[in-house]
């Protein structure tokens, strides 16, 4: 019984949400059926397409950890895409560094993920700092900061000694094998990476000191100070928790997928990772266990649309709209049921 009212708001969203735009794919001329066929199933009906749908989970699944682990303490950390942009540019420069001096992979790869995460949480530190000390709002600083990730990525890939000579995309030249993650046929091993970091996750939040007293500042800000817990302290180690989560995702496309650094490997079907990481936590409202798995059906819905735009010519951009349509029942539907 519990399960099922939990459940309404989501599968009230969905239902809605999919004949919904199930009416707009109608009236734009194409088959329902065919579409949503496409959609849901195409992501699992092959090996290659398995792949293909992992690849775009292990980035999202840690988007989605750089925005719901501030979400908590109701700061929207909306910088995921610059971080993660930070993390891959410095990875891709302290790989290349490596380029004439050959070093183990088991030295080099763990040290350029730490690298990764490390860069990407002490950039999204830069917002915290700007709010515990002045007050500014994380909505406004993150989305600033995406800027610079930006255009640090850009310099990087278009700057000697990085570039690549003689290419029409900004990009670096490829990183050394030795730098690059390992890899099992397809896939590299950043996935066995992620799902330790989903338990980790789930036990420091669940089992920890500083998962109470994450919940407990989200619950009552207040209370949590008056009993001596330190929020200033728990606001920075948020963000650059979050920060670490996207920088590490970064260096792990930079490493395992691109080989090097590509301008716009941030994106994914349209959009950022970060964006679409964003919607995934908001659908899932900090619950550690969903987060992995509704991050893994976004991924399949992405993979799905990318099948549906090449095969049906659909826009890609009607994932948006389910996504965000999702979002907004949800959110809704799920304040209406506590009622």
């Amino acid at each position: 019984m519990m399960f099922w009212k939990k459940s309404k708001p989501y599968i009230w969203a969905i239902g809605i949400s999919f004949l919904a735009i199930g009416v707009l794919v109608w009236i734009l001329g194409y088959s329902p059926l065919e579409a949503f066929k496409t959609l849901l199933f195409k992501p699992f009906s092959s090996k290659f397409q398995l792949t293909a749908t992992t690849l775009k989970f292990i980035p999202l699944l840690l988007s989605t950890y750089a925005f719901s682990i501030p979400f908590i303490l109701k700061n929207f950390n909306i910088g995921a895409s610059g971080q993660m942009l930070v993390g891959g540019t410095v990875v891709a420069i302290v790989g290349l560094s490596f380029e004439n001096h050959p070093i183990s992979p088991w030295i080099l790869v763990p040290l350029l993920l730490i690298v990764a995460a490390v860069s990407g949480g002490l950039f999204a530190l830069i917002a915290g700092y700007l709010k515990v000390k002045f007050g500014v709002d994380v909505v406004i600083s993150t989305i600033m900061l995406n800027f610079v990730g930006f255009y640090l990525a850009s310099f990087v890939a278009t700057t000697p000694p990085w570039k690549a000579p003689l290419t029409g995309h900004p990009m670096t030249r490829e990183l050394p094998k030795w730098a690059l993650l390992p890899t099992m046929g397809d896939l590299h091993i950043g996935i066995f990476i992620v799902i330790g970091i989903a338990v980790l996750v789930h036990y420091v939040m669940t089992k920890t000191v500083f998962g109470y007293e994450v919940e407990a500042i989200g619950h009552n800000p207040r209370a949590s100070e008056i009993h001596g817990i330190h929020i200033d302290r728990i606001v920075l180690m948020t963000l650059f928790i979050g920060g670490a989560m996207a920088g590490l995702a970064g260096g792990i496309e930079v490493m395992g997928v691109h080989k090097r650094l590509l301008e716009g490997f941030n994106i994914t079907s349209g959009a950022d990772f970060g964006t679409f990481g964003s919607l995934t936590a908001l659908m899932v409202e900090g619950n550690t266990i969903a987060i992995p798995i509704v991050a893994y059906l976004v991924a399949a819905l992405l993979n799905g649309a990318d099948s549906m735009q090449r095969t049906m010519m659909l826009p890609v951009e009607l994932v948006f709209l389910i996504q965000a349509a999702m979002v907004l029942l949800i959110v809704s539907f799920r304040g209406k049921f506590k009622e």
